[in-house]
C-alpha cells in the first residue's frame, strides 16, 4: 500500500516514505517490493530478500490468485499501477 498524501518529514526520517507491505499476520515492511506483475488474475510480487524478517516471510516471492469479476481485476490493475508509481 502507499499513502494518498506526500510523506511528511517524520515519515521520511523513519524510512516510511515508500510502499508498505502488510501480510495477513500483520507483518509489515517498507520499501521491500522489488517487482509486482499482474497477469490475468494472478499477482506475483517479488520482495527484497533482506527484508523478509519484518513481515515474517520465508520466501521472497508471493503469488496470489485474485478471484473477482473481470471489472474488479481491471480496477485492481489500475490501482496497483498507481501504488507502484
Amino acid at each position: 500500500m502507499a499513502g494518498e498524501e506526500e510523506p511528511d518529514d517524520q515519515e521520511i526520517a523513519l524510512g516510511m516514505d515508500t510502499r508498505c507491505l502488510v501480510t495477513a499476520g500483520q507483518g509489515t515492511a517498507y520499501g521491500c517490493v522489488r517487482e509486482a506483475v499482474l497477469e490475468g488474475n494472478i499477482l506475483r510480487v517479488v520482495l527484497d530478500p533482506e527484508a523478509l524478517g519484518s513481515p515474517r516471510l520465508e520466501d521472497n516471492g508471493i503469488e496470489a490468485v485474485i478471484e473477482a469479476p473481470a471489472q474488479d481485476v481491471a480496477r485492481f490493475r489500475e490501482t496497483l499501477a498507481q501504488v507502484l508509481a
